[in-house]
């Protein structure tokens, strides 16, 4: 691999270790990494249904299931045991949740981008609680290719884009 990121050219420095990503055999610093990244999953359509209105799936491609834990830390369960006792939310076990569902479907849309798939159907989500204050989520879907057919509604709306996370 480089020793420079080959899209801004940016170097590791000498005493810290490089953290470069490689996407197909290209050396890419974290902040170009994520770039490309979310330029290359941001057409990629995600859904819990089987099936997209106006597309049919051309091929299925692979199931595949990202996994996530995050630990909820100190000051998080102390804010949690205070809203719990009160009856109130807890914003910061909300956050995070937030924060780990999102990271888990730009994981499945990064995986279905490197198989291929266009688009990632049935996805399932499932909460999991570990000792030691983490919580781990995992994102199950089935990667495929759709193939644009037809709109319901009338020709001069476009045909429907990804979400962007």
């Amino acid at each position: 691999m480089a020793n420079n990121c080959t899209r801004c050219g940016k170097s590791p420095g000498f005493f810290v270790k490089p953290t470069f990503m490689e996407i197909h055999g290209k050396a890419h610093c974290p902040k170009c990494a994520e770039a490309f990244i979310d330029k290359a999953i941001s057409k990629i359509i995600i859904t819990t249904t089987n099936n997209i209105d106006g597309y049919v799936v051309s091929q299925y491609v692979d199931i595949e299931s990202v996994e996530i834990v995050i630990g909820t830390g100190m000051f998080s369960e102390f804010g949690g045991e205070i809203a719990d006792f009160f009856g109130a939310r807890s914003t910061a076990f909300e956050q995070k949740l937030q924060k780990a569902k999102i990271l888990a479907f730009k994981r499945l849309k990064y995986l279905a981008y490197e198989k291929g798939a266009n688009a990632v159907i049935g996805v399932d989500l499932d909460y999991t609680e570990f000792t030691g204050n983490r919580i781990g989520l995992i994102a199950n879907g089935t990667l495929v290719k759709v193939v644009f057919v037809s709109q319901k509604t009338s020709p001069d709306i476009p045909p429907p884009t990804a979400r962007h996370l």
